[in-house]
């Protein structure tokens, strides 16, 4: 009989630990297949996954995971102009030379300097107009090719001076003039965009300004005066 009992318990111990492997055995094979499948996602979606098994052989066991999305690179910055402290001129000719000084100090620049103009000269740079600069003088750049195109237009050929820079010391600080800025130039705002689409090459002369205000009387009057046809039997040709 006991060995009978005996039996029984064996049998039951065995069964017991078969029951145990069989669990251990299903639950490394579904840690296995979860691992690929992990694998798969992480590779076709560019998807990284951490994971981290915990108590796999406990009655709980547990498994952390950690998905980290992909972030797309940042577009780049759009360029931004950076301009070099240069000279910049207002032309009216509205300003004293105390003036100059302030409204130059207004834009956070200074009086430019001989030395300045010269380098805006070498650059490019022209305005045909005086401008107040450093020391209670008063320049304007003008380049060669601007003054051979004077040279063909008959009463301007003296308006821009000559190449180079034009003017010198002025003993009266009163009279008016533009103004020879140093420092970073102002953003164009909308009446210097006109000025700049706008600007003749050359002033033009009492005589050109009395002409233009000659065909701006008779523009008006057009549509009041008569014209001839063309024939007794036509108005216009077709």
């Amino acid at each position: 009989m006991f060995a009978r009992i005996g039996s029984v318990s064996a049998k039951a111990a065995k069964s017991q630990r078969s029951i145990a492997t069989i669990t251990i055995e299903i639950i490394i094979w579904a840690v296995f297949i979860f691992l690929i499948a992990l694998n798969g996602i992480q590779y076709y979606y560019n998807i990284n996954i951490k994971t981290d098994l915990k108590t796999l052989f406990s009655p709980q066991p547990k498994i952390d995971i950690e998905v980290e999305q992909p972030v797309d690179d940042a577009p780049p910055a759009p360029p931004t102009i950076q301009t070099m402290p240069q000279v910049f001129h207002l032309k009216d000719n509205k300003y004293t030379y105390e003036n100059a000084k302030a409204v130059c100090k207004a834009y956070g620049s200074r009086l430019a300097n001989l030395e300045d103009l010269q380098k805006a000269h070498k650059e490019g740079g022209e305005w045909c107009s005086y401008g107040w600069s450093d020391k209670q003088h008063a320049y304007f750049p003008t380049q060669k090719k601007t003054w051979d195109k004077l040279q063909t237009k008959k009463g301007h050929e003296h308006d821009c001076g000559r190449p180079g820079i034009n003017g010198g010391y002025i003993a009266n600080p009163n009279i008016a003039f533009g103004v020879n800025c140093y420092g970073f130039r102002p953003k164009m705002n909308s009446s210097s965009k006109y000025s700049m689409e706008n600007q003749p090459l050359y002033p033009k002369t009492e005589k050109e300004l009395a002409f233009e205000a000659r065909v701006k009387k008779w523009r008006h009057k057009t549509k009041d005066l008569t014209i001839a046809p063309f024939n007794t039997d036509q108005w216009s040709v077709v």
